[in-house]
């Protein structure tokens, strides 16, 4: 509620108009009165009321000396001079420091009150939506800080200086998991979730697939967490906060939200999530190799472990958009599909979003370069090869995965690819044996065995026939190329 303090030297006068009206159902509260300037002067620079009701005429500190110093000491409040007839000209005076009003006392009643007190509420409310812009500063730092896409947390910022008046105010945050989907304040009215009269500000912050109303309002809302939903959106209710605990608050109310993001399906448990990190690195190692049945294998496992040590659903998605952000390295500058990401609203949503996507990346490269036909029975050949290129195989197995003889599986490969089966498995070799000369510091005998030779040897003469260089002047080269760079 706006702040009212009454200034009045007669006690009669103070006490009608403390009688005059139902404050409370105006949305105004009394919160001192004072016989004298002096007084006064001393309550308002500790209360900083909204409004002051003030006589003019008193003794020792008058009402217009005392508005003089109010303002001097940088306090806004509005001031409404109460003033006989005769006191006129200390009226216009009074208008001159900045007060908002004079009001003749003998013609004093409640409409006229109510009317100035509701053009001051107006006024007041303005200048609250102006300074409350403020707080959008704040959302953006504090999601930075503690839920920035990517799974890196922003150092902590400097604080953000706010208004007073923001100080005063009650917090209530209403998140939706609204996906991709756009929600509205209007949506929650209608479906009668929230109501705007409670409320003097409210600012939608739509992050991460995640849209956050932070409603702001004079009046303490307490309540337990809820959660609830409107129609296909969840949504968690977080009551009886304020400034200094806003990030808290969305964090619980984020958190209440994980109940849907996992549903029913999979059991969570508490625990940490940092030994899954191996397999986020060989996960990626799959990718880099075009293993496509490990790689989706692999994200089984990434986002089963997530869910046993009870992730919460924006971690999970920091997680997918990091590797996501790797996988486009990987694959050659490809856009992350961040909308797709974070769009989604349940752990298998996203998880079937990101294996589809994954597979999208590895058959559209292979296509690209070349490594697959028109054919499905040689496409899954090569499937097969650059998933296996490491094990001994020979042109009879990839035979019987065709289900084809050897001398047909031969000529037809041959006719789709340009290379015989065994060519082909030694160039996917050679390519993966340059990425490790490149990035690893293995042995070359080691990245012979990694790759599918069974004789060092071989593969340096195999590998300087196909690149012009052995395996050791590929590295050096390489190595005085970064430098140069």
């Amino acid at each position: 509620m706006w702040t009212v303090y009454l200034v009045e030297d007669e006690v009669f006068v103070r006490q009608a108009i403390r009688e005059i009206l139902a404050w409370e159902k105006h949305g105004f509260h009394v919160v001192g009165e004072a016989g004298t300037g002096k007084d006064a002067l001393a309550d308002i620079c500790k209360l900083k009321p909204d409004v002051v009701i003030c006589d003019i005429v008193m003794p020792g500190m008058d009402g217009i000396e005392l508005l003089r110093q109010v303002r001097e000491d940088g306090i806004p409040s509005r001031f409404l001079m109460l003033t006989a007839m005769s006191d006129f000209n200390y009226a216009r005076d009074a208008l001159q420091y900045g007060a908002t009003n004079y009001l003749l006392k003998l013609s004093l009643s409640d409409d006229i009150l109510l009317d100035n007190l509701s053009r001051i509420k107006g006024e007041l409310l303005n200048e609250l939506q102006r300074k409350g812009e403020t707080l959008y500063q704040l959302y953006y730092q504090s999601w930075a800080e503690k839920w920035r896409h990517g799974g890196m947390s922003e150092p902590p910022g400097k604080p953000i200086a706010m208004p007073d008046v923001i100080h005063s105010l009650y917090l209530t945050v209403y998140t939706v998991l609204n996906g991709a989907e756009t929600i509205t304040w209007e949506q929650l009215v209608t479906m009668g979730i929230a109501t705007s009269e409670a409320y003097l500000l409210i600012h939608p912050f739509t992050e991460a697939g995640e849209t956050a109303f932070f409603c702001w309002s004079m009046r303490e809302d307490k309540g337990p967490l809820t959660t609830l939903k409107m129609g296909e959106y969840p949504i968690a209710v977080v009551k009886g906060g304020s400034l200094s605990t806003l990030a808290h608050q969305w964090g619980l109310s984020l958190k209440q939200l994980d109940q849907f993001w996992y549903g029913e399906a999979i059991s969570q448990g508490s625990g940490s999530y940092l030994a899954e990190r191996e397999l986020e690195a060989e996960f990626l190692l799959c990718f880099e190799e075009r293993h496509e049945t490990k790689c989706i294998e692999l994200m089984d496992a990434i986002w089963r472990g997530m869910a046993i040590a009870g992730c919460s659903h924006i971690e999970v998605k920091q997680v997918a958009i990091r590797l996501a952000e790797m996988i486009v390295i990987l694959a050659r500058g490809r856009e992350m599909p961040k909308e797709l990401v974070l769009g989604e609203r349940s752990h298998h949503e996203l998880l079937q979003v990101m294996k589809h996507w994954v597979t999208a990346c590895i058959r559209k490269m292979n296509e690209e370069e070349g490594l697959y036909t028109d054919h499905p029975d040689v496409n899954r050949v090569i499937r097969y090869m650059l998933e296996h290129f490491r094990e001994n195989i020979s042109v009879k197995d990839l035979a019987k995965l065709a289900s084809m003889n050897v001398d047909y599986l031969s000529t037809l490969f041959r006719r789709k690819t340009g290379q015989t089966p065994v060519s082909f498995l030694q160039n996917i070799r050679i390519g993966h044996a340059k990425q490790l000369l490149h990035y690893s510091e293995w042995s070359v005998a080691e990245i012979s065995a990694q790759t599918g030779f069974t004789d060092d040897a071989y593969f340096i003469k195999l590998f300087k026939r196909e690149v012009g260089q052995t395996p050791s002047a590929y590295r050096k080269a390489k190595v005085i190329s970064d430098l140069s760079y």
